[in-house]
């Protein structure tokens, strides 16, 4: 491992350990062992990602896909009440668990998480653009991955509750170049023109949550 994978590591279990909502990943521990390895212990889950669920089952319901899609809003919400901006929400890392019902929604892997009430002591995101996922990535963040804050994470919820409620990404490309492209400049696609029968309400919802300019989101 090298020294910024160390940092980002031990960065990220600190700040992710700060949070306290059922629907983040919970941290119980964490230090390093005697030959000077990090680790950190987190609460074993039990079910399957966004990403995995889809590629079994199709497009959700709206009514699933809406029940999902609160549980990953209320996570963020605590952490954007911290300052912290999670810059890494997709399919992959939000699984659906049995915690004594069915798909109660778990936020997972703050690795890429930025703290915008402190100053950072040392740069950690120039690799930002390689680790994120360009189709789930806000168009600031491809700009300047820096320059984020709650409204990124706003942007990929959209892209989330759009995936779920089609089971197709925002947008397509051959390579992360041409997606990055297509988010910055070519319109987001609606639900409804996939799903006609899209609620009303839901489809205006994911649409603002996907608009370019984050003043409007």
């Amino acid at each position: 491992a090298t020294d910024e994978f160390i940092h980002r590591f031990e960065r990220e279990v600190q700040l992710a350990s700060q949070l306290m909502h059922p629907n983040t990943v919970e941290i119980y521990d964490f230090g390093r062992t005697r030959e000077g390895q990090p680790y950190y212990v987190m609460e074993y889950l039990d079910g399957v990602t966004l990403s995995d669920l889809v590629a079994e089952t199709g497009a959700l319901p709206p009514g699933r896909a809406v029940h999902v899609l609160r549980q990953v809003a209320a996570a963020l919400r605590e952490a954007h009440q911290r300052g912290l901006v999670h810059r890494d929400v997709k399919p992959d890392n939000v699984m659906l668990c049995r915690r004594g019902e069915d798909d109660v929604v778990k936020l997972l892997d703050f690795g890429l998480v930025k703290d915008v009430l402190r100053e950072e002591t040392r740069d950690v995101t120039k690799q930002i653009r390689i680790l994120g996922t360009p189709r789930y990535m806000s168009p600031e963040r491809i700009v300047n991955p820096s320059d984020v804050d709650a409204r990124a994470d706003l942007y990929a919820l959209g892209a989330v509750g759009y995936f779920l409620l089609t089971g197709r990404n925002t947008f397509e490309g051959e390579d992360s170049q041409d997606i990055a492209n297509q988010v910055l400049h070519a319109a987001a696609p609606r639900v409804s023109q996939t799903v006609p029968s899209v609620p009303e309400a839901l489809d205006a919802l994911i649409a603002a949550c996907l608009e370019k300019d984050r003043s409007k989101r």
